[in-house]
């Protein structure tokens, strides 16, 4: 009877050992199948759960094939292992070309009761992904729920194994499970909510109703804490409305940077605060929006905030494009405000015209429009009228001298002598902008008779 109880155990042992086989086996085959659009760079990565460790296979398709592409690896990924098209090693660490790329990796976990991965997987620098497929295959944990920061496609329980299929637009989605199963819900286009009780009421917001090309996977968990992945928020059940509307609305947005969102902390609160009406929490992001109130009409605005909901992906650039074209004029506002420093830069176009000095193009010279005012950068300005500049050590003395005039401007008394005469001024010929003085137009003609002219597309300056 032992003998045959120990025959019995090996029997039953052997199959269920086949059938987790024969399941993995059947879907890593499926996942192994490239996207049909193989034009545009994709990614199909299979996620195999086992005790305290994953185990991954990350594909990439739809690369050049002539081009070489530089891998970036997550810092917890060991053991990992490079094959080409025709699954040859990668030689020598360099990565082949061709237009599939095959990584295997294994990602220690660690026990828990819960478990979120950020920047877990594989990125080939310059390489644009378009699609994303993510499929897990649990078979160590019985309970508990996984979510992506992308939107679930499909989802089989076995006996032996529980099947998720993750798959949308994100290069780099966030990864999260937890033991206490979760239900979900699409309360809200473009944003699925898991949540562990299923009476629970989830708000929809009007403000986020333009985000619909975006998505966004919440988590609701206990408590006040909330926590930002890439197209995956984590966020507190005590929170207030109003602070879920802003967490909704930041994570949306970020999402859109890609791998800049980072940086872009300012813009992102900026941003936030356009879209929810509610006021931004650093004082860099407050002056920020006033910057955009006092310079925007009710109607740019409006039209500012559609254009940056709908957009797949933005950076400070794009959005800097967007506010010169309906300006008619350039401007580095969001450019300049994401650079290290808490003070806000204020809001300035520049004219898109050439400047023309002396009949030399200048293209290191940028006019300044403030209001009716044209501004031209003092310093880079007469250098090519032929003047050289030197300020005073408290900016209330200025001399500026060429071969044939000499001229010292006392600030402070709005005096000025040229050439050994004292001259009087109304009012101070120079503005003190962030860092940088600038003469306006008006007194480059008055003081040092400067002739302009103009056309459609240049700006001429002669002595």
């Amino acid at each position: 009877m032992k003998k045959m109880s120990i025959l019995m155990t090996s029997g039953l042992f052997i199959v269920i050992c086949a059938a987790v086989f024969l399941q993995w086996n059947a879907f890593s085959e499926d996942s192994g199948k490239p996207a049909e659009r193989k034009e545009e760079p994709s990614i199909v990565a299979s996620v195999k759960v086992e005790s305290n460790q994953l185990l991954v296979k990350q594909i990439f398709y739809g690369l050049e094939s002539n081009r070489q592409y530089q891998a970036v690896i997550p810092s917890q990924a060991v053991e990992v292992k490079c094959t080409d098209s025709e699954e040859n090693p990668c030689e020598d660490g360099s990565l082949p070309k061709g237009e599939k790329i095959q990584f295997e990796y294994i990602l220690k976990t660690g026990p828990g009761l819960s478990l979120l991965l950020n920047e877990w997987m594989i990125i080939l620098k310059e390489a644009a992904v378009n699609k994303t497929r993510i499929e897990i295959i649990d078979q160590y944990n019985s309970k508990g729920t996984w979510a992506a920061g992308l939107p679930l496609k499909g989802f089989k329980k076995t006996e032996l194994l529980n099947y998720y299929v993750f798959e949308g637009v994100n290069s780099t989605p966030s990864l999260y499970w937890q033991e206490k199963p979760l239900f979900k819900l699409n309360e809200q286009k473009g944003i699925d909510y898991y949540i562990s009780k299923k009476d629970q009421i989830i708000y929809e917001f009007d403000s986020l109703g333009t985000f619909s090309d975006n998505h966004l996977s919440v988590v609701i968990t206990e408590g006040q804490r909330t926590t930002h992945g890439t197209g995956l928020l984590l966020v507190g059940n005590k929170l207030t409305n109003k602070e879920l509307e802003r967490q909704l609305a930041m994570a949306l947005l970020a999402s859109k940077f890609g791998t800049d969102r980072g940086t872009e902390g300012w813009t992102l609160e900026a941003l936030t605060s356009l879209v929810t009406k509610l006021e931004p929490e650093t004082a860099k992001s407050k002056a920020m929006v006033r910057e955009l109130a006092n310079t925007l009409t009710a109607e740019e605005t409006a039209a500012f905030i559609t254009y940056f909901s709908k957009e797949r992906q933005l950076d400070v650039r794009s959005l800097d494009e967007y506010l010169s074209s309906i300006k008619g004029m350039n401007t580095k506002f969001f450019l300049k405000n994401s650079q290290k420093g808490q003070a806000g830069f204020p809001m300035f176009f520049t004219d898109t015209r050439s400047i023309i000095v002396n009949g030399n193009e200048k293209d290191e010279l940028e006019v300044v429009i403030k209001g009716e005012e044209h501004l031209f950068p003092l310093v880079p300005t007469m250098a090519a009228l032929g003047y050289k500049v030197k300020t005073g050590i408290d900016f209330t003395v200025m001399e500026l001298s060429s071969d044939s005039s000499q001229y010292s401007f006392n600030l402070k008394n709005k005096t000025f002598i040229l050439d050994g005469q004292s001259f009087g001024l109304l009012e101070n010929p120079f503005q003190y902008l962030n860092g940088e003085w600038y003469v306006e137009k008006r007194w480059l003609h008055a003081i040092f008779k400067v002739e302009f002219s103009e056309t459609d597309d240049r700006l001429f300056l002669e002595t």
